[in-house]
């Protein structure tokens, strides 16, 4: 189990943080790098000088957008929390949600 998972104690079996969240940021990042003219990229936007300049911009964008989501994450947590719930049973969850929830079987064993 990662250290985010356990430490947040979050249930995450396809890592979609790890794929979405890291890869995301990393791509926002590397905009600065692969944007530079000294790199054979298209160039800055106006009044960018250096790829600092543009790694500092992609920086604050990217903590943005997490802070955003983040808070987005809490309010939606909270109202499906308050209509449905957040997790199944423990027996729900052993029998598979397929058969509990969707009445049919991925595979017949």
């Amino acid at each position: 189990m990662g250290v985010v998972k356990r430490a947040l104690k979050i249930d995450d079996s396809l890592d979609v943080f790890a794929v979405h969240g890291v890869g995301g940021i990393l791509g926002v990042v590397l905009v600065a790098v692969f944007a530079a003219p000294s790199l054979s990229g298209l160039g800055f936007a106006d009044g960018v000088e250096t790829i600092g300049d543009q790694l500092w911009r992609q920086l604050v964008g990217a903590d943005a957008t997490f802070v955003w989501a983040g808070i987005a994450t809490v309010v939606l947590v909270v109202i499906v929390r308050a209509f449905v719930g957040l997790r199944v049973g423990e027996d729900e969850e052993t029998e598979g949600l397929d058969r509990t929830s969707h009445g049919e079987s991925g595979y017949n064993f």
